[in-house]
């Protein structure tokens, strides 16, 4: 091959490959409207919705999946609620995201969907009780059409029917409690009424009208005659008889700064009273006469306590979320360790609940 052939084949070969390194990248590229390829890896890390620790609260594990697809994550929730006599059942109450039971243990979760169409899938879900001595018979609060309503199950929530609603519009019924006996219901409304029904819906009696509207009922559970009442400007008040009389006990807790506002009423095994507000962490061991402020390691009103929990088999353990911080106590209050926290920066841990079995199992629900 002469010299001239050579470079001939030369220059052919050197205009091919830079040919192909101009234009290659052109076809190969990925055009604008194309979406990017799934990273493959570890999923990222949930950020809302319910988490589930077994040891105590030195870890966290996200445990919102709906069984069948999708999960509770990123659902408003009102309230989580024990089941009293399943500790491995427990009811996520939504606002706008219907109604959710789980049987293991927060594993998965199933919506409640009643074949007579009551409780929609976007339903407003305020207060649930279950009847201590029916299992598959519940109480459902739910805030539908602007007014209450109180629905019941006698089959785990495959029918419902309704047996209360406020008599007026853009009031809502906020709690419910049923008797140990399984017959005696009570309610609490936002027109300020405590009605109760003796006969598991059938009919209502006004208990107590009072001036402020309601969210809370809350009964000593060593006692059950002694019974407060939550008012929706921070009030509470107490009855010792089951109703009969009510007193006024707000001036225990006023001179607290902060108390009034953005309320979490709590009461333990023994009977105590707990509060968590704008002021921090408050506790009373005699039936709302006076409050102390365990020394939570936080300053008073630095940061509200959102949510709290104390363990029904040891109520010297204390499990307190001041915003999206963790706190838990093992001596009724006395001394405090910090908790891992399930909530990133920007989300808050908003309630909390200790497995009634399980000593170790605690869960959480975070959201913004």
């Amino acid at each position: 091959m002469n010299t001239k052939t050579v470079l001939v084949v030369f220059f052919a070969i050197f205009t091919v490959g830079l040919a192909l390194i101009v234009l290659l990248p052109f076809f190969l590229a990925r055009r604008p409207a194309e979406p990017e390829p799934e990273a493959r890896g570890a999923a990222a890390p949930a950020v809302e919705g319910v988490f589930r620790s077994d040891d105590g609260g030195r870890s966290w594990q996200a445990r919102s999946a709906i069984a069948g697809g999708g999960s509770v994550a990123g659902l408003r929730v009102n309230r989580l609620v024990l089941d009293p006599a399943d500790p491995a059942t427990l009811y996520l109450l939504t606002d706008g995201g219907g109604l959710f039971v789980t049987r293991d243990r927060a594993e998965t979760w199933e919506r409640v969907n009643d074949t007579s169409g009551l409780l929609e899938p976007d339903a407003n879900v305020l207060a649930l009780a279950v009847n201590p001595a029916r299992r598959e018979e519940w109480y459902v609060a739910v805030f539908r059409d602007r007014r209450g309503r109180v629905f019941r199950t006698d089959d785990g929530g495959r029918v419902l029917r309704e047996i209360y609603f406020t008599p007026l519009e853009r009031f809502g019924v906020f709690d419910v409690h049923v008797e140990r006996g399984g017959r005696t219901v009570w309610i609490a409304t936002g027109q300020g009424g405590i009605l109760e029904s003796r006969d598991r819906g059938r009919t209502w009696r006004v208990v107590r009208w009072f001036a402020d509207g309601l969210v809370r009922l809350l009964v000593n559970p060593a006692r059950p005659a002694v019974r407060f009442a939550a008012g929706a400007k921070g009030s509470l008040f107490r009855s010792p008889d089951g109703g009969v009389t009510w007193y006024d006990v707000t001036a225990a807790y006023r001179n607290f700064s902060g108390a009034l506002q953005n309320q979490r009423w709590f009461t333990d095994r023994s009977g105590a009273v707990w509060l968590g507000s704008n002021h921090g962490l408050l506790r009373s061991g005699d039936d709302a006469e006076t409050f102390e402020a365990p020394p939570l390691i936080i300053p008073p009103d630095a940061l509200p306590v959102l949510a709290l929990a104390v363990d029904p088999r040891d109520t010297s353990r204390i499990v307190v979320a001041a915003d999206g911080q963790l706190y838990a106590s093992e001596d009724g209050g006395k001394t405090w360790a910090i908790l891992p926290s399930p909530a990133p920066s920007g989300k808050r841990v908003t309630h909390l609940l200790f497995d009634a079995e399980r000593a170790e199992t605690i869960y959480a629900v975070v959201q913004l």
